[in-house]
């Protein structure tokens, strides 16, 4: 069976030298109960309401789980309505929220409208937005609401609020998507995971001066794919372990060093569901490196399995909490639909450690009741939170699901084939949706929310990144980089080749196409493009002005809406170019292969990549192999448009504007 595998790893101090400020928790600065670690979900000092974010509705729901009803919901904006197109945007997507420390006040973050929404709780109504980064996800606010701290992940930035002005005091950039924030134990430091950098950053909270950064290095291959390797991507949460110094953060291992098996071959490793990708939980201690889990295949030999201590078969780790002594930490999987329960102490899962099922799905957050006697978890897709029952005795810590969840709202904006789509996209849930084999992997696990997840894949035809699908394939022309499936409906040939799932079952049974259709609707229509990064207008003008020349060349198959000239080809006579970007390294070069009907492709054409969107889909080129945009442009000089006859400054006013696409 899968396996945890639990990574504890070197991390700076939990407090920075020389800070300016006494610690934060101090006795007698904090008005009140404060979240450690930022979520979608809390909880009241007294347990009796829980609040929670609506992502898909543009609001925050508050409920009463004495009486277990929805007190209200208090909007953000307007609720969201499908266009004239049928594209779904919410105009807020709220992400995160802190609750001040006299339950007065909700901070919430907003990932579409880039700010952060102070809620009143005593009218249920917005008073203030604070403009801050783009795509502003987590949040944390001080024992004393002085200060709020807000992470920005399209601009790799944290934020630093002055709450009573309520303006930004200081923005300080960090390594790339910043998402999750946490508190040490005394308050000093300000801890940050990064979704897609695979590590943690550590800043002084007066300052935000970064004083660390612990990098998640790849887990190693051994013979054996099914056993725990790879990178680690979505680091969506993390949280300090109440009463020791130890930080926690849950995440992926996409294991990017095993390969497909090219056509026609014998011998090589094979990419498919069960040495794909792993669940994974990494565990900081200063100064110290610890043991690491994760999930290993049925199929791995006893003795090799048995090294990992644990046992549950999970998929997309996403956050955690602790009950209050720090013996039990609580992991909810977003693409299982599951709860794990760890032992804190021995760094392994508990007896009984699996909650499944939870009544709902696509759950992305979870918060423990101030007593430790319950849980409450949010069930995104469902609209609805679960209510768990904690009770820890010498064999364990007892979760028991406490009746049906709690409906959190009236009505779901969202339109009912969308939601079930988004459904088919996150989940690895095998007992209910054939899409993969024993809860292993999503299309999620590699498309990050429905984006890349900045890794490269050694696939059968050669090297290739992941493609983001922010924006929705349509007008778009064929899918891959190559142009090898005519749309997202022929995605049942991934399900079958890299989730382990039944595709043709998705195609050709009545019952289960709709899923299908369901899936490319969402794919197309629910998954946003992603909002750029703050940019300079000045260069922005300059380098749009040198895009549209017609001796730069860039606007040449960069055009329309997307950015792209794929859209004008077809399957059968795709827009494809040889641009000096194939990869002939013998270890892994791109090959020869055929489209799914068969017609050939040469090894080094590829079709024309969209620009919408692109300041977030580093690294680029189909290998992954630039960096960053100027990189792209560099290796690519004389084949791709003519920038051998910029400027550096002109290639930098160049990338400036596509940054801003």
């Amino acid at each position: 069976m899968r396996r945890f595998a639990l990574c504890v790893l070197m991390l700076a101090s939990c407090s920075s030298e020389g800070a300016s400020d006494p610690p934060l928790f101090a006795a007698g600065r904090s008005a009140g109960p404060v979240a450690r670690h930022s979520s979608s979900i809390a909880v009241s000092p007294d347990g009796t309401r829980v609040w929670v974010v609506n992502a898909d509705s543009d609001s925050v729901s508050e409920l009463d789980v004495s009486t277990r009803r929805l007190v209200r919901e208090i909007p953000l904006a307007d609720p969201p309505t499908p266009d004239a197109a049928g594209r779904f945007t919410p105009s807020v997507h709220p992400r995160a929220l802190a609750l001040s420390p006299g339950a007065q006040r909700l901070y919430v973050t907003g990932m579409r409208s880039s700010d952060v929404s102070i809620v009143d709780l005593t009218t249920g109504r917005v008073t203030a937005r604070i403009a801050v980064g783009s795509e502003a996800a987590g949040v944390l606010v001080s024992p004393d609401e002085r200060v709020v701290y807000v992470a920005c992940a399209n601009d790799g930035t944290v934020a630093r609020i002055d709450a009573a002005r309520r303006v930004v005091t200081t923005t300080m950039r960090t390594a790339a998507k910043p998402w999750g924030l946490a508190w040490s134990t005394d308050g000093r430091s300000l801890y940050v995971s990064h979704l897609l950098a695979g590590g943690v950053s550590t800043l002084d909270p007066a300052t935000l001066r970064v004083v660390s950064n612990a990098t998640l290095d790849a887990i190693a291959r051994v013979d054996d794919a099914r056993v725990p390797n790879g990178e680690s991507r979505g680091l969506y949460d993390l949280a300090v372990r109440p009463n020791g110094a130890e930080l926690w953060t849950p995440h992926l291992l996409l294991s990017t060093q095993t390969a497909q098996r090219p056509v026609g071959t014998r011998g090589e490793l094979e990419l498919n569901f069960e040495t794909t990708v792993f669940p994974a939980v990494s565990v900081f201690v200063d100064g110290a490196r610890r043991q690491w889990m994760s999930v290993a295949s049925l199929g791995v030999a006893p003795d090799v399995r048995r090294r990992f201590g644990l046992q549950s078969i999970t998929s997309g780790p996403h956050a955690l909490d602790f009950t209050p002594d720090g013996r039990w930490a609580l992991v909810v999987n977003t693409n299982s639909d599951d709860l794990t329960v760890i032992d804190a102490e021995r760094h392994v899962e508990a007896p009984q450690g699996l909650v499944r099922p939870l009544g709902g799905h696509m759950p992305e957050g979870v918060v423990v009741s101030p007593d430790g006697a319950h849980a409450y978890v949010d069930l995104r897709n469902s609209l609805s939170v679960a209510v768990l029952d904690l009770r820890s005795g010498d064999e364990g810590l007892e979760v028991t699901r406490n009746g049906e969840p709690i409906a959190r709202t009236l009505r779901d904006p969202m339109p009912a084939n969308l939601r079930t789509g988004q459904r088919v996209f996150y989940s690895a849930n095998s007992a209910e949706l054939p899409i993969t084999q024993n809860f292993w992997v999503a299309c999620a696990s590699c498309h990050i929310e429905g984006r890349s997840d900045g890794v490269l894949w050694r696939f059968k035809v050669g090297p290739r990144d992941t493609p983001s699908n922010a924006g929705g394939t349509l007008g778009t022309g064929p899918l891959l980089r190559t142009a090898m499936l005519t749309n997202v409906e022929d995605y049942w040939r991934i399900i079958s080749e890299e989730q382990g799932g039944d595709g043709p079952a998705f195609r050709d049974d009545p019952a289960l196409h709709p899923y299908l259709v369901a899936l490319r609707e969402y794919v197309d229509r629910a998954i946003p493009a992603p909002i750029p990064p703050r940019t300079d207008a000045a260069r922005v003008a300059r380098g749009r002005a040198l895009f549209e020349r017609e001796d730069v060349g860039c606007a040449g198959c960069h055009r329309g809406e997307r950015f792209t000239d794929s859209g004008e080809g077809t399957l059968a006579a795709p827009r494809l170019y040889d641009v000096g970007s194939c990869n002939t390294d013998p270890a892994w070069p791109d090959r020869a292969h055929a489209d799914a009907n068969g017609a050939p492709r040469a090894p080094c054409s590829f079709d024309t990549p969209g620009l919408r969107g692109i300041a977030d889909s580093a690294p680029y080129l189909h290998d992954g192999s630039a960096p960053t945009l100027r990189d792209a442009l560099l290796r690519t000089r004389g084949r791709m448009g003519h920038i051998e006859r910029l400027t550096d400054t002109e290639i930098d006013d160049l990338v400036e504007y596509m940054r801003s696409l």
